[in-house]
Order: structure tokens, then C-alpha cells, then sequence
């Protein structure tokens, strides 16, 4: 998503449904990751309202009870009536999609992948396991403007101790 994000585009709708993880049988030490389903995407530079938008509290709260966790928390909002300082499109124009946006998913989604793995070759020691989750973590503050940057942690995994490579395609291999 960072490659994503250089080309100033961001997809708007990363959950695990949309991510795709191919594993050759003919290779048993590598995995492909792929991304998925970008009908909502959009360019960087554009306004791009939120579609979590409720017009009650118990709509907002059964639509985050089902997709809430992938979702950041600065694109959810209860509007009121219309022509009001809280209407729909009031509203809709202040909870747009970013880049943040975006890097919340991914970590959401990174964590919950990550959040078992015990795999010595790639952590070599508990500390190493703990900078990782931290690397992961930060990407889902719940403050945009505190989050870091898919580019920030894309460049602490690259670097030592992990030193992940990453392809020129859009699939990763060897993680």
C-alpha cells in the first residue's frame, strides 16, 4: 500500500476479504500478498467523502459492530437534520478518505495476521517481536494526525533486523 500511496492513489476499503495471500506449493518458504476489490479507490488529491455516515447512534453502532475494526475512526459520524451544522452533507465533507485512513486498515489487518506469529528466522528474539509489533501498532492510532506512515513503517521492516524485500511487483515475497 505504500507503492499505492506513492503513486497517489489509496483504496479506501482494505479489510481481510480484500487482501489475497497465494502460497505455491511448488515454493512451501514463500507467500504472494495482493490487494483486492479497489471500486472504491481514489486519487489522493480528490475529496473523497466517507460512506460511515448514520443518521442515528444505534445505526452507527450495529454498522461499526460489523465492519468497525477495519475502518478508521475519523470516517465514522452520526449526522443530524438537513441544513443543519450537522447534516449529511455537512458531515460527509469533513470525514474524508487519506492516506491515514488507509494505513489504519492496513494495520489493523497486519495485526491481526502478525499477532501470533512466533517464526524465530524472521524476529530472532522476543525484542525483535516487540519492535515489530510497535512497527505494526503505530499504524492504528486513533489519531490521524499521530498515526505513522505506511512509508515510515514500510521502511523500519525493510531496514535491519528485518530487512524484508520488497519486489517491483504489487506481491511480497519471502516474508
Amino acid at each position: 500500500m505504500d507503492r499505492v500511496h506513492k503513486g497517489y492513489l489509496q483504496h479506501n476499503d482494505i479489510s481481510p476479504g480484500n487482501v489475497l495471500l497465494h502460497f505455491p506449493e511448488d515454493k512451501v518458504s514463500e507467500v504472494y500478498i495482493g490487494v483486492c476489490d479497489w471500486g472504491l479507490a481514489s486519487r489522493v488529491c480528490e475529496t473523497t467523502p466517507s460512506r460511515y455516515g448514520y443518521p442515528t447512534a444505534e445505526a452507527h453502532t450495529a454498522a461499526f459492530k460489523e465492519r468497525g475494526t477495519f475502518v478508521a475512526p475519523e470516517l465514522w459520524y452520526t449526522y443530524g437534520k438537513p441544513n443543519s451544522e450537522t447534516s449529511y452533507e455537512t458531515l460527509r465533507r469533513r470525514h474524508l478518505y487519506t492516506p491515514a485512513a488507509d494505513a489504519y486498515s492496513v494495520g489493523v489487518v497486519a495485526n491481526k495476521i502478525w499477532d501470533n506469529e512466533d517464526d524465530f528466522d524472521l524476529f530472532k528474539d522476543a525484542a525483535g517481536k516487540a519492535r515489530f509489533a510497535v512497527a505494526l501498532k503505530e499504524l492504528t492510532n486513533p489519531d490521524p494526525k499521530k498515526r505513522s506512515t505506511l512509508q515510515l513503517v514500510h521502511a523500519t521492516l525493510t531496514a535491519p533486523p528485518y530487512n524484508f524485500q520488497i519486489p517491483e511487483s504489487c506481491y511480497r515475497k519471502h516474508i
